[in-house]
């Protein structure tokens, strides 16, 4: 595999985000040409890294970008929670969309050779065992509708994309509820593990007030763990949606007991038992990575503690995390 990403011009698309930074830092290490960009300020990258502030919803922007590109890793979003979209659906859907087409539609014009599109777990039916291939079989969840149903044109668009021509080879991943530093830890728009870890640091009461009874289910995958997959699925380029993730289900309340033994079990738990928690179960089914080669490195408990030890280092350093919601 370092053969296959050496000396490549490789663009990364929300390269200072969750997964981003952990995969460019990982091409790096494989001596590949990076250039990352993001709407975010303040972001250290690596020395090599040629970093360009540029909105992708801007075509010739993407145009400008691809330029004698060999690989894209499409991971550009929208920070927030599956709440906060379904609060503004349009803020989070438009920009979405215009991502997806742009940089698609870029990369074939620019002859790029290998592009990877970073759907979701947000495409599936939770009622449903989350393989790829019964996607289309259902509809998203109610709680993830419209972050769902983005992701799932955008898929749409890579399959057309890939009939129209076989000059650009495209790959689907779909991770997990993906958490680590350098993740979004803002209480009111952060993912449950983030927002539970930025709880328990700020609170100044000793107690911490937890949504829901902590029964919901949720499939964790550590970010480095995740741009791992992705560099093994754009080398392996199989012709099928890829998921990422651990394959396993771990409870909110254990999550919440794992962050409390970190802080010597000192903080007293409220739980708001009225609030559902959204779907019960979401744990996606991982054989096709497996069979793929893929082997997970972190375990979820250190994992947790890892991020733990970079929020309380880095909470107070001046990153400026573009936030969609607040913008459109």
């Amino acid at each position: 595999m370092k053969l296959f990403y050496k000396n490549k011009n490789v663009l990364v698309t929300g390269g200072t985000g969750l997964i981003g930074i952990q995969l460019v830092n990982r091409l790096v290490e494989l001596k590949s040409r990076v250039t990352v960009v993001s709407l975010d300020k303040n972001i250290k990258l690596p020395k090599n890294v040629k970093f360009i502030r540029s909105d992708l919803r801007i075509f010739e922007n993407c145009l400008k970008l691809t330029k004698n590109i060999d690989y894209v890793f499409h991971l550009a979003g929208i920070k927030g929670s599956p709440q906060m979209a379904m609060k503004k659906p349009y803020q989070f859907m438009t920009p979405m969309l215009m991502f997806n087409v742009n940089m698609l539609e870029a990369s074939r014009i620019n002859n790029v050779k290998r592009f990877l599109y970073t759907s979701s777990i947000g495409v599936y039916d939770p009622k449903k065992i989350m393989k790829e291939d019964n996607v289309w079989k259902t509809f998203p969840s109610k709680n993830d509708w419209y972050a769902g149903w983005a992701k799932r044109i955008g898929e749409l668009n890579v399959q057309a994309c890939q009939i129209f021509t076989k000059k650009i080879i495209t790959t689907i991943v779909r991770p997990a509820n993906v958490f680590g530093p350098h993740d979004n830890f803002d209480t009111k728009s952060a993912m449950v593990i983030p927002a539970l870890i930025s709880k328990f640091i700020k609170s100044k009461t000793g107690i911490v007030k937890v949504l829901g009874d902590g029964s919901n289910v949720r499939d964790f995958i550590y970010s480095s763990d995740v741009a791992r997959a992705m560099l093994l699925v754009m080398h392996k380029k199989p012709k099928f949606p890829i998921n990422i993730g651990s394959g396993k289900g771990v409870s909110i309340k254990k999550v919440v007991r794992i962050i409390n033994k970190y802080f010597g079990n000192n903080y007293k738990l409220l739980w708001n038992k009225k609030y559902s928690g959204g779907d019960k179960r979401r744990v996606l089914d991982i054989s096709r990575l497996k069979k793929l080669g893929f082997k997970h490195e972190m375990n979820f408990d250190n994992a947790i503690c890892q991020t733990i030890k970079w929020f309380k280092q880095n909470r107070h350093k001046k990153i400026e995390k573009y936030i969609s919601f607040s913008k459109l």
